[in-house]
């Protein structure tokens, strides 16, 4: 079931918005306490994909990584410790850290064989993304954030702005679930006022399924939230910023260029959190000038 909702995830950004799907193959890479699942997609210099949440299965980045593919590169995605095909990584949950992250993404980079990697993190992925690249940044060629979080989660961090865009019963709906503690059903109202697009948010919503979400990842989220924390440096690799024009994520985004000083920062026009599922034309645009070397 959950390769049927990948499957669905993958369609929303097309054939006809973005090319013929390029064909992935599941692998897996030895980390500290177990094995880690990863998808490759086409080939060319590996860019590694970090998805978001913390606790999303991966598989909503598929149509991510097959967009970077058909630009030319090799999309690595990683299914992070917990999700996916690296549930069974989770173990005590020990590694559920910043540093347990970052070792993770060096496993993968160091079992890919590449002396560097673009990292290309989304959400939350873009802080593990961070992290990654401060603590190992001649391993980096390149960085792209993606609808990101900010350079740490210091309050306060006005991310809130998606309220506005939420019907009135939609927002009732997410207050009384979040009162009720049914943390799922406020996160699917709220990817829903994530997108510009109402009917890809609507199609986006049917096919994530209750099971890709991972509640039990939490102490990942308060690690971050406690250890987290990019100091504004000069950098020996590029910086993209990239977000959807009323992405609710922007509000660290003037955070983020003083962070890496002479990133660029570009905006993806009629784009929620989600662009390459909303505006894919203008993020594969985006993308292209972002990941060139």
């Amino acid at each position: 079931m959950k390769w049927l909702a990948a499957l669905a995830l993958a369609w929303l950004a097309g054939p006809g918005d973005a090319g013929a799907a390029v064909p992935c193959r599941m692998d897996r890479v030895a980390a500290v306490d177990g094995e880690l699942a990863y998808r490759s997609c086409g080939r060319g210099d590996p860019v590694l994909l970090v998805p978001g949440g913390p606790g999303l299965d991966a598989g909503y980045m598929l149509g991510l990584a097959q967009m970077v593919a058909a630009l030319g590169y090799r999309a690595v995605l990683i299914e992070p410790r917990g999700t996916g095909g690296s549930r069974g990584a989770m173990g005590d949950g020990a590694q559920l850290t910043v540093a347990g992250s970052v070792a993770d993404l060096e496993a993968l980079r160091s079992a890919l064989g590449a002396a560097r990697v673009t990292l290309l993190g989304h959400s939350f992925g873009g802080a593990v993304a961070q992290a990654y690249a401060a603590a190992h940044p001649s391993r980096v060629s390149r960085l792209v954030l993606l609808s990101s979080a900010g350079p740490d989660f210091a309050p306060p961090r006005p991310l809130d702005g998606w309220r506005a865009r939420l019907p009135a019963a939609d927002l009732a709906a997410y207050d009384a679930a979040r009162k009720a503690g049914d943390r799922i059903t406020a996160m699917r109202i709220k990817f829903r006022a994530g997108f510009f697009d109402s009917t890809r948010a609507r199609a986006f919503d049917a096919a994530l399924l209750d099971s890709a979400i991972h509640l039990d990842l939490a102490p990942l989220a308060e690690d971050f939230r406690r250890r987290f924390s990019i100091r504004p440096a000069t950098r020996p690799f590029p910086v993209a910023i990239v977000a959807g024009d009323i992405d609710w994520i922007r509000g660290d985004e003037a955070r983020l260029a003083a962070a890496y000083r002479g990133a660029s920062v570009r905006t993806i026009a009629r784009a929620g959190h989600f662009p390459w599922i909303d505006a894919p034309q203008a993020t594969r645009r985006v993308l292209r000038a972002a990941l060139v070397r």
